[in-house]
């Protein structure tokens, strides 16, 4: 169960680009895109036990691919267009400019006579009125979880046929290659070669700079939720020190009827910086799934030293067993994710339980990013040797490699191609060890990728 929990977060961090279908024929669209790529489709308001037949009807997100009873309509005789599954028909509420759109029981009333004729839909006996939607962008709609983006909707009417209002006017029947809905478990068709270029430029080395530059880059770049879709509660005490503290992050238009996994991420900074900030959007890019997003903050060197950074991994995860219920969050489905030195600690905390204090909760699973799981220790850096001490002998004993005590629980490592190779012998070498242990592992090498792109690109199109 855990392993398909893990594998569905793992293609959640590559997702961007939905996928292609085959469509549901029987939808009345908008002939044009609009603002939503997947179309506006004639929807009846509510879904599934909330459904709400005797509401007037909206434009909606099609659903091709999903649920979508509460979008098929098919035409039959006499100019009628019925919603075959609840045995009504297509209706207008007045056969007057600002009329609603309804379905009623089916009969020969005018309100239920339509033509389709050069993509406008009217009443066949007023032909000067066509079915209309609102303009602007829609609004947001109830979306289920993994759906990505969020469901769109608008407001429809009749209105007086304009040739300058064409693209809300024009409607027709869905095709069967029609783009599917999509969910954030497919995986992306790779950056824009611009963005991969620039990245490039960067080489294999890596500090506060690039990462202010990679995080530039992606700036402009959209992402695939809004900053509405999420409420955070910020600064959430998990122990005494100030860096102790958590934001938990949720979905304001997700549903679900049932406590969602939990994603808790922990930000970089060479063991003496970094912040919350530089992954707030981790967090929300899960919360805009409907999944409970955590942004973890732990205590850094020189105030921390080895191995109290994953006894604050392992103290959140601890804390989150008692609270999450209250975001909305299972309590066994706790997963935690580690960029860089977030990695190093998470994966201390996961591979040895016997560094961590008594009662210490264990994960669901993990997914550790461009991690240093060892270091040079014929030239150690300036945080390393705040965090380890500088004391050579003991060293050996604080790196991961040779130390995997607990390999049972699911991880997925990631590196980036442009990741400096005093990354990659030591990921190597946990890889192999745990393979030995466990007799499974997964490992992903994303091209193009740098370590700082890791934490700017989640959440972003490209």
């Amino acid at each position: 169960m855990n392993k398909a929990r893990l594998s569905t977060l793992v293609l959640l961090l590559l997702a961007s680009s939905p996928a292609v279908s085959r469509a549901d024929v029987g939808l009345l669209r908008t002939a044009q895109a609009l603002d939503e790529a997947r179309g506006y489709c004639l929807d009846i308001a509510g879904f599934g036990a909330t459904l709400r037949l005797d509401d007037p009807l909206q434009a909606h997100t099609c659903k091709y691919g999903s649920e979508l009873d509460d979008q098929r309509f098919e035409p039959i005789a006499n100019g009628a267009i019925k919603a075959s599954r609840y045995d009504r028909c297509l209706a207008v509420a007045a056969l007057e400019p600002g009329a609603k759109l309804v379905v009623r029981t089916c009969t020969s009333a005018p309100a239920q006579r339509w033509t389709l004729t050069g993509g406008r839909l009217s009443p066949e006996s007023r032909r000067d009125l066509c079915l209309s939607v609102s303009n602007g962008k829609g609004e947001i709609a109830g979306t289920p979880a993994l759906i990505s983006p969020v469901y769109r909707r608008r407001d429809v009417t009749l209105e007086r046929c304009d040739d300058t209002q064409q693209a809300r006017q024009s409607f027709r029947w869905s095709q069967p290659d029609e783009r599917g809905i999509s969910t954030a478990d497919v995986v992306r068709n790779g950056m824009p070669a611009d963005v991969a270029k620039q990245l490039a430029s960067f080489g294999t080395e890596f500090d506060g700079e690039i990462a202010g530059q990679t995080a530039k880059i992606y700036a402009s770049q959209p992402r695939v939720y809004e900053p509405g879709e999420i409420k955070v509660a910020k600064n959430l005490a998990y122990g005494p020190h100030e860096r102790q503290q958590v934001d938990i992050h949720t979905a304001t238009v997700r549903r679900s009827d049932r406590p969602m996994p939990v994603v808790v991420v922990f930000h970089g900074g060479g063991l003496i910086g970094g912040s919350r900030a530089s992954t707030t959007n981790v967090a929300d890019y899960f919360a805009s799934l409907g999944y409970v997003g955590v942004n973890g903050g732990y205590r850094l060197a020189p105030d921390s030293k080895w191995p109290e950074g994953a006894r604050d991994v392992g103290a959140v995860v601890t804390w989150l067993k008692s609270h999450a219920a209250e975001y909305g969050g299972d309590p066994e489905q706790i997963f935690v994710v580690g960029i860089s030195t977030g990695a190093y600690h998470a994966a201390t905390y996961v591979f040895r339980p016997e560094l961590l204090l008594p009662g210490t909760a264990r994960p669901a699973g993990a997914i550790l990013l461009s991690g240093p799981y060892s270091f040079d220790f014929a030239s150690p850096s300036k945080g390393e040797l705040a965090y380890f001490g500088e004391d050579p002998k003991r060293w050996p004993e604080m790196v991961i490699p040779g130390h995997i005590t607990r390999a049972d629980i699911p991880v997925l490592f990631t590196t980036a191609e442009w990741d400096n190779a005093r990354y990659l012998w030591p990921h190597a070498a946990v890889y192999r060890e745990l393979v030995e242990k466990a007799r499974s592992a997964t490992a992903l090498q994303a091209e193009s990728w740098t370590q700082s792109f890791v934490a700017a690109v989640v959440g972003r199109h490209a």
